[in-house]
């Protein structure tokens, strides 16, 4: 188990509704979808970093429930529960990306009260699959269905950022003939590279002016069951409504949102 992997925090705007202990709890069941699934401990309390006791009552108690055994070197590893849990889950159509999303679009621009996008990966585009204006008069606007290149913007920037090395280089390779919607979109191999590389490490996409003059927002990656990035969410608004105060908010709420839906898609890491 990577001593890096954390229990993420509830969705923002919903803790009133969370019981801690149960959310604690579930979130050691979803730890053991990491190699090699059986784990003691002493190591699910160091990879998760949470008090001994607690992780100990919550392992007794997903134990009673029959979701994970006790074996005799004295690990734990998953019950076959989860796989009639995993049949049934997957039975009839699974839930879009889109349907999904949709209360978290709307929970955004609630809590922001600006533009929210949502766009899926198709091919070497970003496609707009959902949206929330906002009420503002001068606001940020992407028609459903519009497509666009991953080089520019929030959120196709997000998905660029978490493609392989070797589809980001094919992109990069051609990147000088996309087209440059500001004299501040990237369209230099290294320059964009080098901003890919700062949104993998933050974990958002930040669009300062690159596709619209006057216009910044942030975007983060949603990721599917395999791991694998298929759209992305993002927020944004003219530059004189959304200072670098504003920004910075909005990146921890896009990323919880994008996470969430993650989660929700099967994503467990």
């Amino acid at each position: 188990m990577s001593n890096t992997l954390k229990v993420p925090p509830p969705e923002s705007g919903q803790n009133q509704y969370v019981i801690t202990s149960a959310y604690r709890t579930l979130a050691i069941l979803r730890a053991f979808g990491a190699p090699p699934h059986r784990f003691s401990l002493a190591e699910v309390t160091a990879a998760l970093e949470m008090d001994k006791g607690q992780t100990y009552r919550s392992l007794k108690t997903l134990e009673e429930a029959g979701f994970i055994r006790a074996d005799e070197d004295g690990r734990f590893s998953l019950t076959p529960l989860l796989n009639v849990l995993s049949v049934a889950a997957s039975s009839g159509q699974s839930a879009s990306l889109a349907e999904v999303a949709a209360p978290h679009l709307n929970r955004l621009s609630d809590e922001t009260g600006e533009s929210v996008h949502l766009f899926a990966r198709v091919g070497d585009h970003a496609v707009c699959v959902g949206l929330r204006e906002s009420k503002h008069p001068v606001r940020l606007s992407a028609a459903l269905g519009a497509a666009a290149p991953l080089h520019a913007g929030a959120s196709p920037k997000a998905m660029l950022a978490h493609l392989s090395t070797a589809e980001q280089e094919r992109i990069l390779s051609k990147v000088s003939s996309y087209p440059a919607y500001t004299n501040r979109t990237l369209t230099d191999a290294e320059m964009l590279r080098d901003d890919l590389v700062r949104t993998r490490t933050q974990g958002y996409a930040v669009s300062d002016e690159d596709v619209d003059a006057g216009a910044k927002g942030v975007g983060a990656p949603i990721f599917d069951l395999t791991g694998k990035v298929v759209g992305a969410i993002s927020v944004g608004g003219p530059s004189y409504r959304v200072d670098d105060g504003r920004l910075h908010t909005f990146s921890t709420l896009i990323v919880q949102s994008a996470q969430a839906i993650s989660r929700q898609l099967g994503y467990s890491r």
